[in-house]
């Protein structure tokens, strides 16, 4: 039998959002869906910013920087699992866990390659992310994401450089309860996470 789904749980908006039986976190792997996110906070409230990113985590993710977008991803993987008659939550968990890894990888339109697990959230079972070192994702730490995305914002809200430290910082602190950075090099860390969503 599958294991026992969450009743209480609710679905954060960008997964609710997506086609069921999808559990996809965009905030924490999908780059286009990030740069929007940024764009729609600029006008939110700290508090709101804040808890949407604590929601990323704190260990390293697998970041997906291609052209297709969640709902894309979401709807290439439903059809390839109902091509194969594994779209149903037994089989689906059968196929999982037939091989004794309980998971399975899946390669997209692109040519990325999909992890696919077994999600405990109501009517999310299919609980989806990028592969390890896969064709267009990076593998980055929680923090220095959590960091870029927040000094963006901070930095449009205010008018200034995301390359402030005291900003990046002051965001660190209050956004995030992060002790501060001594540094910001565009080569790694959050420096590095800075450039990437900079970029257009």
């Amino acid at each position: 039998m599958p294991p026992t789904i969450d009743p209480t749980f609710k679905q954060p908006a960008p997964i609710a959002n997506l086609p069921a039986p999808i559990l996809f976190h965009p905030l924490k792997h999908h780059l286009g869906y990030i740069k929007n996110f940024i764009e729609e906070q600029v006008t939110g409230t700290a508090s709101a910013v804040g808890t949407a990113l604590q929601s990323i985590g704190t260990s390293q993710l697998d970041f997906y920087i291609g052209a297709l977008s969640p709902v894309q991803i979401a709807c290439e993987v439903i059809l390839n699992l109902q091509h194969h008659n594994l779209l149903e939550a037994e089989l689906y968990h059968a196929y999982l866990t037939r091989t004794g890894s309980h998971y399975r990888t899946i390669n997209l339109s692109d040519n990325t390659d999909w992890v696919l697990r077994w999600g405990t959230q109501p009517g999310r079972y299919v609980h989806l992310h990028p592969a390890r070192y896969a064709a267009q994702t990076i593998r980055v730490k929680a923090t220095s994401l959590k960091t870029a995305i927040a000094a963006i914002i901070a930095a449009r809200r205010e008018a200034k450089p995301v390359t402030d430290l005291g900003l990046i910082n002051k965001v660190r602190g209050a956004w995030l309860q992060l002790p501060p950075l001594t540094i910001v090099t565009p080569t790694e860390g959050a420096g590095k996470m800075l450039e990437l969503l900079k970029r257009e």
